[in-house]
């Protein structure tokens, strides 16, 4: 006579050991536990964005230089030095009037014979921190002085420790324009920007002066805009930064 035998089920459940399920007393199988990661314990802090920022800045120069040139031949040298005198002297007072300190100028002067006169070569190099002052002086002793001097265009060049700054500077923006990057696009993704992980510089480019024709590179007569515009330096920097990224958290009513 058939009939149906009942199934029992029996199940044993241990921190340690792996779940064992048995069916009656004549079977018995394993089966290994499957860990899944705890999405509520993941890091805040997981995800991240890479982005690039690039920074440009420019520097004109900040001093200008002109060299002052006087001579005196006379038939003996106390007379030629007198005469050099009286104009040095004027155009140190010149240079003291555009509020000019000891320390922004030298004097060099040279005593030489020939064919029994005495020769006295003077020159006074001064430097200043403002184009406008250093043309007026220039304009100034051309119109006093006359031919008895000779006045050269400026020389136009970055003081010391400027050019090092800028090149911090620029890095800095390159920076800060990748960061205001990651926030908009960040903001977009309705994320949050944390701190910075990463940081390489990509690219550092550094170039002086504009690009000039065969024809203008062979005038010499250059103009002072010109000598301004060659030795202006423009810096440029470009950076990738990796950025922490979270889910931006809701704000209060």
């Amino acid at each position: 006579m058939s009939y149906n035998r009942p199934i029992q089920v029996f199940t044993e459940l241990n921190n340690k050991d792996p779940l064992r399920i048995g069916v009656g007393k004549a079977e018995t199988f394993k089966i290994n536990e499957i860990s899944e990661p705890n999405i509520s314990s993941a890091n805040y802090f997981d995800r991240q964005i890479n982005v690039t920022g690039i920074g440009e800045l420019t520097l004109p120069p900040d001093r200008f230089s002109i060299t002052i040139k006087c001579k005196s031949c006379k038939d003996n040298v106390q007379d030629a030095k007198n005469s050099i005198t009286r104009r040095v002297d004027y155009i140190v007072q010149a240079l003291k009037n555009s509020s000019l300190k000891p320390e922004d100028y030298r004097i060099f002067q040279h005593t030489s014979h020939f064919d029994g006169m005495a020769t006295v070569d003077s020159e006074v190099e001064a430097h200043f921190t403002d184009i406008g002052k250093c043309q007026n002086v220039s304009n100034l002793l051309a119109e006093k002085l006359g031919p008895s001097v000779s006045i050269t265009l400026p020389h136009c060049y970055h003081s010391r420790g400027s050019l090092d700054k800028l090149r911090k500077q620029t890095g800095m923006l390159a920076i800060h324009n990748a960061r205001q990057k990651a926030l908009e696009m960040a903001r977009v993704l309705h994320h949050s920007v944390g701190s910075a992980l990463q940081v390489h510089e990509l690219e550092s480019q550094e170039t002086q002066g504009t690009a000039r024709d065969a024809e203008d590179e062979s005038d010499l007569s250059t103009s002072i805009q010109q000598k301004i515009a060659d030795a202006t330096v423009v810096l440029k920097s470009k950076v990738s930064v990796c950025f922490q990224l979270a889910t931006a958290k809701p704000k209060n009513n």
